[in-house]
């Protein structure tokens, strides 16, 4: 690609992203196995600034520089446009984070098969009825991005995934659970992983009655994200430089409980959503968004950063800025605590439609798929025909009960990121309704 990079038209700025995925995995569906998979893809996205506008033009054909090139080049002509000053960045020092597991890049079919078999084996020895998917996966993955600043820069990293999920039917009443794990060694808690799918699938076997009202209601991990996605899109740089943001004039104010501390962190070691730098070639940092109940910090690419006369945060991706590994903090509240301490409420493991409203407004409403009626400090069976509702901003300025301090990663396999880390938040007055 340099020869490219010296046959480019005088003023064009070009970066060249290549990105190699080997994957290899193991699927059971209705309690049996049900094949491997393995493939290797490749992609080529080239980035170019020309008269002012950027284009990207990406190609899985190897062989085909000159082609992608000519492609940029052409589509430069209704690219977006950059802002005065935007270049791409030049030599820098990148960190050196542990990434690569030797196991995971060791480990074959007959490994991955093994854990399905177990995970699969475990749910039916627990109830037969019980129609068990599993997964097992590993990822190595290659990273080179160069440009014409002078940049230059590479990493690799193993990606180890696994997960179960059972069903159970029981006339028209229909129950799912699920988990998965995504860790760049191989080590698992797989007994871990089957207690907890089996904790909650047996709590939620029978149904409860729940009347409509403003409750008590604990989010476990993966809706706490739903929760979240307010006070990212308002820290964004897009949002902040489209003048959308309400959080625009009140930055450095204390807007939220002072147990809120939100982090974006890509250099976490031997976390699979770690990079040493994005994907324009700045280097990840740790950055609080949210320390104490105070925004302090956006989410910025290259050009957000140039539009508002900022420095890059590490946030780059392509499409705009987005984080790399999200952390809430955790408190110090057990969740089994949580549970003992509420009279009438719910603990929500699942929804559907949640996080379909206006982001810059902090509401955030779903249909509960998987929610647990909780009665005198007990769990007292599943819930149905039941929708929550809650404002962000003002259930995590005024009415946060508890964090645990038990966390959870969510996502982050692949080449791109977008992980997040957090406790169960126990928040007091959600609505919820029903249509019972």
């Amino acid at each position: 690609m340099a020869d490219l990079f010296e046959s480019l038209p005088t003023g064009v700025q070009a970066e060249l992203r290549v990105s190699k995925v080997h994957t290899a995995g193991v699927r059971f569906a209705n309690s049996e196995f049900e094949g491997t998979r393995e493939t290797l893809h490749e992609v080529s996205a080239l980035r170019v600034v020309k008269d002012g506008r950027m284009s990207l033009a990406a190609s899985t054909k190897p062989g085909s520089d000159r082609e992608l090139l000519d492609a940029a080049l052409e589509a430069a002509k209704y690219g977006t446009p950059v802002p005065e000053g935007f270049s791409f960045p030049g030599p820098a020092g990148i960190p050196q984070i542990s990434l690569v597991s030797e196991e995971t890049r060791a480990a074959g079919l007959a490994q991955m098969i093994a854990v399905g078999e177990d995970l699969t084996s475990a749910m039916l020895a627990h109830d037969r009825r019980l129609r068990v998917m599993a997964a097992a996966e590993r990822d190595e993955i290659e990273v080179s991005l160069r440009n014409t600043a002078g940049f230059s820069g590479s990493y690799a990293k193993t990606v180890w995934s696994s997960g179960v999920g059972c069903q159970l039917v029981q006339g028209e009443d229909f129950l799912f659970f699920g988990e998965s794990r995504t860790r760049v060694d191989p080590h698992e808690d797989y007994d871990g992983l089957k207690r907890e799918v089996i904790q909650v699938f047996d709590w939620a076997r029978e149904t409860a009655p729940f009347a409509a009202g403003a409750y008590p209601v604990i989010f476990a991990p993966s809706e706490v994200s739903y929760l979240m996605a307010p006070f990212l899109a308002c820290l964004n740089g897009k949002a902040f430089a489209r003048g959308v943001s309400p959080l625009r004039e009140r930055m450095g104010q204390q807007l939220l409980d002072p147990r809120i501390t939100l982090v974006d962190d890509g250099t976490l070691a031997d976390v699979p959503a770690s990079a040493p730098f994005d994907r324009e070639g700045v280097p990840t940092r740790r950055n609080v968004l949210v320390e104490a109940g105070v925004p302090r910090t956006l989410l910025l690419d290259l050009q957000t950063a140039a539009e508002l006369k900022l420095e890059p945060t590490g946030n780059g991706r392509g499409s705009g800025p987005g984080p790399n590994h999200v952390l809430l903090q955790p408190g110090d509240t057990a969740l089994d605590d949580m549970i003992r301490g509420i009279e009438l409420g719910l603990i929500i493991y699942g929804s559907m439609g949640a996080w379909a409203g206006n982001p810059y407004g902090g509401n955030v409403s779903g249909t509960i798929s998987l929610g647990l009626r909780i009665e005198k400090g007990r769990i007292a069976g599943r819930v149905k025909n039941c929708m929550f509702s809650v404002n962000a901003f003002e259930h995590f300025r005024d009415r946060v009960l508890a964090l645990s301090r038990e966390t959870k990663q969510l996502g982050g396999g692949g080449v791109g990121g977008g992980a997040a880390t957090y406790p169960y938040v126990l928040l007091d007055g959600v609505v919820v309704s029903t249509n019972a």
